[in-house]
């Protein structure tokens, strides 16, 4: 299934890539209570943008087919990724990844005639012209068997360079498997050696509490499974990015640090949430507002289950850490050191239980959907400036689906290590505020 149409986009092909055929047996993996939370969260959309200077020729000749069969092998050990979310037999209120031999990809392979420097840069830009570059998941309707799980496109800039799109249904896995993923399939295209195989195995999560019903009646009951079509933002919608550099990174976790005890690990995530935090807060509630604000984001419970299961396991395996305020807390001088704290310590109940208050779970998504949040998607942890198909690392790399969940992206710094890239999308006039209090504020600490 293409993007959204653009004049400036040309379809070149759409193809179907499945594993290598036999290689994989039919299977059935059953969502945990940890997948069911994203049922209708609907879809990740990240785009990569590497410089590359060929034509339309060389990359239909040359580019394509590596991507292709390089995907076909990367396939092979994340197959989920081509299966598709359907109902499962195995219990009333189940669902399951379901793969066959056969089961694939959609790849769209597109040229683009606009601007790759424009749509790649850091300052606003219509997150709309961001849209064509990412592929959607087809409707279940289409296969009459299951929603698709990924669908992935690269787009050529001629001579410009190249834009890869993926697309994955936020149920099937986690931001860390889905860009584990990315990394095998960039791997085997440059021919960069062999990638850590993931663990395919949801039965290392136990659910003794039966939080799997919890959930299917708090979120999924009398719903359907959504793939969430890409939803064109308002047309002044901008998507720009802002960086926090090392040197402010060591300022503001001084600032923190000076401000008396501490009962929690200051880092880099703590500040520079906290950072960001209040310049939202400041844009979107200017003056004194006694209103209740919220800023949730997700941690790995991977190493802290018990037992821990593997880094590689492949699935959904965060949790959320959720800190609250009033919002003039944040919006007065030392704003940032109170958002600090609350950030800090919400990290410290989570290393002590990790699934702590989870059957409130659905109550608590109630309060904060109806009131201001501001939410995460990445993490600097993922280091998605490593991933190279053998054109170099990325140029940028933006997420885009947080044109339709309000979030803030969150990589690291691909300028220097140590830093941390934000990525936002807000109406022009709240952005230009944003963009405010967001360098005022690196003023004044210097």
């Amino acid at each position: 299934m293409s993007s959204i149409s653009s004049p400036e986009l040309r379809i070149i092909g759409t193809y179907q890539v499945s594993p290598p055929p036999r290689t994989v047996d039919e299977s059935a993996l059953s969502l945990t209570f940890l997948d069911l939370l994203w049922l209708q969260a609907g879809s990740v959309e990240r785009v990569f943008f590497y410089p590359l200077a060929v034509s339309v020729s060389h990359f239909i000749d040359s580019v394509v087919p590596t991507l292709k069969s390089s995907l076909s092998v990367a396939l092979r050990s994340f197959y989920p990724l081509a299966g598709k979310i359907r109902r499962s037999a195995a219990r009333p209120d189940g669902y399951e990844i379901h793969y066959a031999d056969g089961d694939c990809v959609p790849f769209t392979v597109a040229e683009h005639s606009g601007d790759f420097d424009d749509l790649s840069g850091d300052y606003p830009r219509p997150v709309n012209d961001l849209l064509p570059l990412l592929p959607e998941l087809p409707p279940s309707s289409t296969d009459g068997d299951g929603l698709r799980v990924m669908a992935l496109q690269a787009t050529l800039f001629p001579e410009r360079g190249v834009a890869v799109g993926v697309t994955v249904h936020h149920s099937a896995c986690d931001g860390s498997s889905s860009i584990r993923f990315i990394s095998a399939w960039a791997a085997a295209c440059a021919g960069a050696g062999v990638v850590v195989p993931p663990v395919i195995d949801r039965t290392v999560i136990s659910d003794p509490d039966d939080l799997y019903s919890v959930f299917y009646k708090g979120f999924v009951k009398g719903q359907s499974i959504q793939s969430m079509m890409h939803q064109k933002a308002p047309p002044d919608a901008v998507l720009e990015s802002f960086t926090i550099g090392k040197n402010h990174i060591q300022k503001l976790k001084e600032l923190v640090t000076q401000s008396g005890d501490l009962s929690f690990r200051c880092s880099t995530v703590v500040v520079a949430f906290a950072y960001v935090w209040v310049c939202h807060v400041k844009a979107r509630l200017p003056g004194i507002s006694n209103k209740r604000i919220f800023m949730a984001f997700a941690a790995d419970c991977r190493a802290r289950l018990k037992p821990p299961i593997p880094a590689a396991f492949f699935g959904n395996c965060i949790s959320g850490c959720v800190a609250e305020a009033k919002a003039w807390v944040l919006a007065n001088e030392i704003g940032v050191v109170a958002a600090a704290r609350l950030i800090g310590e919400a990290i410290e109940v989570f290393k002590e239980n990790p699934l702590k208050g989870y059957e409130q779970l659905p109550e608590l998504f109630k309060i904060v959907s109806e009131a201001d949040m501001l939410s995460v998607a990445g993490s600097p942890m993922f280091k998605v400036y490593d991933v190279n198909f053998g054109w170099g690392k990325p140029k940028k790399v933006e997420i885009t689906s947080i044109a339709k969940t309000g979030a803030i992206s969150v990589a690291e710094s691909r300028q220097e290590e140590g830093g941390v890239e934000i990525g936002l999308v807000r109406p022009k006039a709240e952005m230009q505020l944003f963009e405010k209090h967001f360098y005022d504020g690196l003023k004044m600490l210097e």
